[in-house]
């Protein structure tokens, strides 16, 4: 197939949103370690062609990557640690060596003219020793953790090897899904406690800040990039900065039945900021705001 789109991770959380925002279905192919038999037949139907396969392996990478125009490369390990306490550092190495390895093989076997959008996090700015500080897309990374390094390192790989990139720093993207354990980060975990009438335990009280952005707006801004054929720029990706305490308050709001606990447990930082100015600059608006998400998922409706 010439002219394919390549989602690599195409089977996960924003992979599912994104194939909704191609109107050439023919045109897509999903590559995915899980075999999820609801997510193929869904897909099928959609004319999406699917394939199942490990991108640590070069045989495997140099088969599907040809001929591809465009890869929206989404594949990679989601569910990582958030703090350095009790670390396994077994994981942690497989966390940062397959990011690696994966992107890799993606730049060996792709071709020329390729255009890569890769999704990059935040959290790269996490070993912050300074709270509330703001940072641009200039500002120096400051990573600490695997996933948080192996994201700056496949950042650097995509600018020294010249192809056409856009990157997008992510902040911890919240949104509905049917897969309950994909719902582990705070902004998506406090609204699924609050739904099973669980209390939500405010840390310090809840002071730590969260930069987050909606799924629906991460999909969104990937094709923008795209369509708009913006050539190698990074970009901030957060729609808002709030509170733990500000995120528990508006699911307590949907559910008067739960209690916000505060605790005295220490938190690693209390957090910083995330300039998205620049993609604004790019025509790029957001629509999805976290109220209206807690809302709708707490109640149902």
């Amino acid at each position: 197939m010439k002219n394919k789109i390549l989602i690599t991770g195409g089977a996960g959380f924003i992979g599912s949103e994104l194939v909704k925002l191609i109107k050439n279905k023919k045109n897509i192919i999903v590559v995915d370690k899980k075999k999820n038999k609801k997510v193929i037949d869904k897909y099928n139907l959609l004319g999406i062609k699917y394939i199942k396969g490990n991108l640590l392996n070069k045989s495997f990478s140099k088969k599907v990557y040809k001929n591809a125009k465009i890869i929206y490369h989404l594949a990679g390990i989601v569910k990582v640690p958030n703090t350095d306490v009790n670390l396994d550092y077994k994981k942690e190495k497989i966390i940062f060596n397959e990011a690696v390895t994966i992107l890799n093989n993606l730049l060996t076997y792709c071709e020329k003219n390729i255009k890569v959008i890769f999704p990059s996090t935040h959290l790269i700015f996490e070993n912050c020793k300074k709270n509330k500080q703001i940072f641009y897309e200039n500002s120096k990374p400051l990573p600490n953790l695997a996933y948080s390094r192996s994201k700056y390192e496949c950042e650097k790989l995509l600018k020294n090897k010249k192809v056409n990139y856009s990157i997008l720093r992510l902040g911890s993207v919240y949104g509905e899904t049917q897969d309950e354990k994909r719902m582990f980060n705070l902004p998506n975990l406090f609204p699924l406690k609050t739904k099973k009438n669980q209390d939500l335990k405010l840390f310090s009280n809840g002071i730590q800040i969260k930069s987050i952005v909606s799924v629906k707006d991460v999909a969104r801004a990937m094709t923008h990039v795209n369509k708009k054929n913006i050539k190698n720029q990074i970009f901030h990706l957060v729609s808002e900065h709030l509170t733990v305490k500000q995120i528990g308050i508006i699911c307590k709001k949907y559910n008067n039945k739960i209690n916000l606990i505060k605790t005295k447990d220490k938190i690693p930082y209390e957090g910083y900021f995330m300039n998205s100015n620049k993609i604004n600059k790019h025509n790029f608006k957001y629509k999805y705001k976290y109220k209206s998400f807690a809302k709708k998922y707490i109640l149902g409706f």
